[in-house]
């Protein structure tokens, strides 16, 4: 390949992506193809086909993602002597994994992201090694392998030192995650903050990504007690979920879940069950109706009905258990044992 071909390549590709991060999947998808088309080397081959499952990606087309990603990979995989080709397998799988998570595949992702990792973590860019590190800490705590995650995150942190990035403003955000599922919330309520400071500063307070860090700081505040604060933050966030990304996108189901759990806990019932309703039926929409992150809304679905007829919550939980065993979710995840302990619960009341 020519230094001009090479150079042509490079541009469109940076195009491709500069378009993608501006909403304009279209735009991107054709960069990327076009990029495709003119790649014949190897290592250029694997970047376009990489750009392009991002592009997959992004557009909820997994499968798609998938096989332009795996393509990525095994063009990568064999150039591991020379630093491009680290970075793009590492970049493949990472991004695969995380299609294995969204899928709620997380064996399948586990499998495949520790391998990629042992492989090449002597060698990896800081910058690259972060992002894999990160992704199995996400991975290992939806799945309640807790311990693991909070190791990755760890070895994350040690990597960053000494920065103020978005890549921080993530390792916080999602260390106060791990912290709110394992029910530490005084531990949450620190990195949570620490993330909207980080991220607010380098991308602005209106963007998207501090949005979703503030609804990740309300859940952890309504534990401690500032419920006012966190429906605020709450409202605030989904109004800039809505704009950005549309009525019913993931991110607004998460966020207005999270919302009538402060609302349930604040005394308005009737209120919350319109909000959970909602949530649950753009969580279904976006992830399908056994995904395993329905089983939170499923289970505060369940304590709502419980409240008033006891019985009746048995099939949310029902659901809510199946997705999180069909995920091969740890016995001590704890939707999973809130759950079979309500079921259990159930049972005895018969």
């Amino acid at each position: 390949m020519t230094l001009h071909s090479e150079q042509s390549v490079s541009g469109l590709l940076s195009r491709a992506l500069t378009a993608l991060e501006a909403g304009d999947e279209e735009a991107a998808r054709t960069l990327a193809a076009r990029a495709e088309e003119m790649s014949t080397h190897p290592l250029a081959l694997a970047n376009s086909a990489l750009v392009h499952g991002y592009v997959n990606q992004h557009a909820d087309e997994m499968e798609n993602a998938l096989e332009r990603l795996e393509h990525a990979a095994s063009l990568a995989v064999d150039h591991r002597d020379v630093p491009e080709g680290i970075s793009l397998y590492l970049h493949a799988t990472t991004a695969m994994a995380t299609v294995y998570r969204v899928q709620g595949r997380y064996s399948a992702a586990e499998q495949l992201l520790v391998t990629a990792v042992g492989r090449v973590e002597e060698r990896a860019t800081a910058e690259d090694i972060v992002a894999a590190y990160n992704e199995l800490g996400v991975l290992f705590k939806y799945s309640g392998k807790f311990e693991a995650a909070a190791d990755y995150y760890e070895r994350a942190l040690d990597r960053l030192s000494g920065t103020n990035s978005p890549e921080l403003a993530t390792l916080y955000h999602n260390i106060a995650g791990l912290a709110h599922a394992r029910g530490d919330y005084a531990a949450a309520e620190d990195p949570a903050r620490k993330a909207v400071a980080v991220r607010t500063e380098a991308l602005g307070a209106d963007h998207p990504d501090v949005a979703a860090d503030c609804a990740a700081l309300a859940p952890i505040l309504l534990e401690i007690g500032a419920a006012e604060e966190a429906e605020s933050l709450l409202r605030e966030a989904l109004q800039t979920f809505e704009k950005t990304y549309g009525a019913d996108h993931y991110e607004v189901g998460i966020a207005t879940g999270n919302l009538a759990a402060v609302i349930h806990q604040s005394g308005r019932p009737e209120e919350a069950k319109a909000h959970y309703e909602r949530s649950l039926a753009i969580l279904e929409r976006a992830l399908g109706r056994q995904h395993p992150e329905l089983a939170p809304v499923l289970n505060n679905i369940a304590q709502l009905i419980r409240e008033t007829d006891p019985r009746g919550a048995r099939e949310a939980l029902e659901r809510a258990r199946l997705s999180l065993v069909s995920a091969s979710a740890e016995e001590s995840h704890p939707t999973l044992m809130a759950v079979n302990a309500c079921l259990s619960e159930l049972k005895n009341q018969k």
